[in-house]
């Protein structure tokens, strides 16, 4: 609000006192220009609220680039691979009016009807099922009507192309969503080079053989295409909340071909050309159910049922030394689950939340070619736990026990698995300004179906790889905290540290028992590892807002035991600056080298700096954007993998697109139609499932 021109009516306003006043005795004063200016953000506990400004909805395509354009301090935005997480690396749960969304829903939102966007951690809403960290936009609500948007995307230096359509049309207590979308890719320049040192005790009777294995990328073929349909109907009132989401997915892979330069030292083996060739067909069809419902003032509910059915042919060959390998496969998996939820308030300071969720899979994988194999899947588990929260004005704290029971079949192999899991948690907000949270967590990670899987295949001349279906779950412990500070709507600080734990973690471990004293990848509970993590993420507003810049340096530490054992420090960061103009904005964006080890790996991992300059325009129905990415790159490497161990050592160099320049162009056009009332709510795709297929 803008007050202009305040001058002091009162003191001249009765004619009688004008009368009377000697000349000059009142001096008339106009006041300086006042600027009353509302708040864009607020924090209290376990909640922060940001308002994008007109000009960020304007820019901004979908719900990814508004996150990344509002820079949100306890939000990382990583926008060379789309993904929302916390500093400390936790998955952020995303949704749309309450309504959990996919990744396609995000790309099919509308910004413009974005009102706010809430930024919530434990949150007792029995609509975001118990997530820990959550996003949720608040949109404008459609009475009758909606829009419809259409994208067009061509990227230049890496052959890919997406195109997508989303449509929305509400009617009073119904809402109707339909998504469509395709993506093809294709790449000449993925694969990798490596050079890998075998330790053999007896390699083909021989004894104890050491052998450096090189290869080199000659030429490569990947080509990639995907279609997704989704149809959503949703039924909201004040008494109930009735969603049904129904997903059809096409993945096709005809080819991912790879052709190598093979040499030997010592020359035990004749150097030559290797290939591998595979390729693959997926399909899969998603249903998920949700109702919601609040039974009275104190008492909600929340069931979400689901059902997934996955479909892979999957083809992989490698040929060397006159050799053929042949590891053919044919998955299909069946997936239901249930799962109830009750919210109960006690008290206007306690919450208590009972839930439960069962689920049942069967899986069955055909292996052809070089070890023909059935293998059967059957799992089923089932958890049960409440949560307990007690929220007061400016401090809140509570905790989360809860049990997993799971029951797996691995062809005749029978494993059962009991073990509880917990989270103590607390935030201090003592004023709209300032927030503490901390949160401290264990439990166990059950190993993959893949992992478990009793196969054992040949990889190539010297290496074979299998699974254990005796693995034991890994105790997991995970300590973070972090503390928000927003002095204005200029100024965002956050400051958070995480430390994570993992007790005799499932790895690959190399062992040379395989057929003809070769080596042996097999999965084995093997080591403990260690991350730790302390960030500052700044971010100011300058001009009006005109200027936005973050900046977030970081330092990670990895650890490990076990055949595995490595210390590796990494001090890395991120920046980022929008500069808007009209109905124009430039946006600059750099990532530093980093380091990362995976809980599940002993490969330490190097990924060189990305960077980005996009400029975008929007007007009316019309948003288009360029963008550059890593502009001043031609090299395909996109990153190494080191791994030392007792009886193998590699070092790998990748190749792909994900690291090249990148000239891309996106043109969305949206129609709007109908009356807004409040807010409404989003629909997409759904992401493939995961495979039981040994890997």
């Amino acid at each position: 609000m803008k007050v202009l021109g305040i001058v002091a009516p009162l003191l001249l306003a009765a004619p009688a006192w004008a009368q009377q006043a000697v000349p000059d005795s009142v001096k008339v004063r106009e006041l300086d220009k006042l600027t009353v200016e509302g708040s864009a953000q607020r924090t209290s506990v376990g909640k922060s609220v940001y308002y994008p400004d007109a000009r960020q909805k304007n820019a901004a395509q979908d719900a990814v680039s508004l996150l990344g354009l509002m820079a949100i301090p306890q939000i990382n935005v990583d926008l060379a691979t789309n993904s929302i997480k916390t500093p400390g690396g936790d998955k952020i749960a995303v949704f749309i009016d309450y309504v959990a969304a996919t990744s396609a829903d995000m790309h099919g939102m509308r910004p413009a009807d974005v009102k706010q966007v809430e930024y919530l951690i434990n949150p007792t809403d029995a609509r975001f099922n118990g997530a820990r960290y959550v996003v949720n936009f608040i949109m404008h609500r459609y009475e009758w009507g909606g829009y419809t948007k259409l994208n067009g995307d061509k990227s230049v230096g890496v052959n890919r192309n997406e195109v997508s359509a989303y449509s929305k049309f509400a009617y009073k207590k119904m809402t109707f969503d339909l998504y469509a979308d395709e993506i093809y890719l294709a790449d000449r320049h993925s694969g990798s080079d490596s050079e890998e040192t075998f330790r053999f005790t007896d390699f083909e009777g021989q004894g104890a053989t050491g052998v450096v294995r090189t290869l080199r990328l000659l030429d490569s073929d990947l080509r990639m295409n995907s279609n997704s349909l989704s149809l959503r109907a949703l039924y909201n009132t004040p008494k109930a909340q009735i969603s049904n989401r129904l997903t059809l997915g096409f993945d096709r892979t005809p080819h991912n071909d790879a052709e190598y330069k093979v040499s030997y030292s010592p020359n035990l083996l004749p150097a030559g050309t290797a290939s591998s060739m595979a390729s693959s067909r997926k399909r899969n069809l998603d249903d998920v159910l949700d109702y919601y419902s609040p039974l009275g003032s104190r008492l909600a509910l929340k069931v979400t049922g689901h059902y997934r059915h996955d479909y892979v042919n999957a083809s992989r060959s490698y040929s060397a030394r006159d050799q053929d390998i042949v590891n053919d496969a044919v998955e299909r998996t069946d997936y239901a689950s249930l799962a109830p939820l009750l919210v109960w308030r006690p008290s206007e300071t306690s919450t208590v939340i009972p839930y439960a969720q069962a689920e049942y899979s069967k899986t069955m994988v055909d292996y052809m070619g070089y070890s023909p194999s059935r293998q059967s899947y059957d799992i089923f588990g089932a958890v049960a736990g409440a949560r307990y929260a007690y929220t007061r004005q400016t401090w809140s704290a509570g905790t989360q026990l809860r049990w997993v029971y799971a029951y797996t079949d691995l062809s005749g192999t029978r494993i059962i698995d009991n073990y509880p899991q917990g989270d103590v948690f607390g935030s201090y907000s003592p004023n709209s300004r300032n927030q503490f949270e901390g949160t401290y967590s264990f439990g166990k990670r059950v190993p993959g179906t893949y992992q478990k899987s009793p196969n054992m295949l040949r990889q190539d001349e010297l290496m074979w790889y299998a699974g254990t279906p005796d693995l034991a779950n890994a105790w997991n412990h995970s300590l973070g905290g972090v503390y928000t500070w927003l002095p204005s709507n200029r100024w965002q600080f956050a400051m958070s540290g995480n430390y994570f734990t993992a007790l005799e973690r499932v790895v690959p471990v190399y062992i040379p028992d395989a057929p003809g004293g070769t080596m042996l990848r097999r999965y084995l509970n093997n080591g403990d590892y260690n991350y730790a993590n302390v960030q500052l993420t700044a971010t100011g507003k300058f001009f009006n807002n005109r200027l936005v810049a973050r900046l977030s340096p970081f330092y990670s530490y990895y650890g490990s035991t076990g055949d595995y054992t490595l210390d590796v420090h990494d001090f890395a960061g991120s920046a980022q600056i929008t500069w808007y103009f009209g109905n124009c904005y430039l946006f600059g964006w750099y990532r530093t080298p980093v380091k990362d080890v995976a809980s599940q790996s002993g490969v330490e991992e190097r990924s060189p700096s990305s960077y980005m300059l996009q400029f975008g325009w929007s007007h009316g129905a019309w948003n288009v954007k360029g963008v550059a990415f890593n502009f001043l790159r031609s090299s395909w490497e996109s990153g190494t993998q080191i791994l030392h161990s007792r009886y193998y050592d590699s070092y790998r160099r990748e190749y792909g697109t994900a690291g090249h320049m990148r000239f891309q162009l996106a043109v969305t056009y949206t129609v709007g139609y109908g009356k807004k009332v409040q807010r409404g709510d989003e629909i997409g795709g759904a992401a493939a499932g995961s495979s039981a297929i040994l890997k």
